[in-house]
């Protein structure tokens, strides 16, 4: 069962969710099933830091909570 990150799209939370089978995912904010799965960056074994992601367009680089708004 994977635990992957959400961001909502009516209240822009952002959550970790644990994925049971083919259940949608709910946001446990407001119950919303506007979910958007996040990137995850791994770190491999023994090395020092994560591989970086790609840092967004200016948009999302400005917002305090990461949510992209043209989604």
């Amino acid at each position: 069962m994977p635990l992957f990150e959400y961001i909502c799209r009516k209240c822009h939370g952002r959550n970790e969710i644990l994925v049971r089978g083919n259940d949608a995912p709910v946001c446990p904010h407001c119950g919303s099933d506007r979910l958007v799965k996040q990137a995850s960056a791994f770190a491999p074994v023994g090395a020092a830091s994560a591989p970086r992601l790609p840092s967004g367009c200016e948009s999302c680089r400005s917002r305090q909570d990461g949510m992209c708004p043209r989604l």
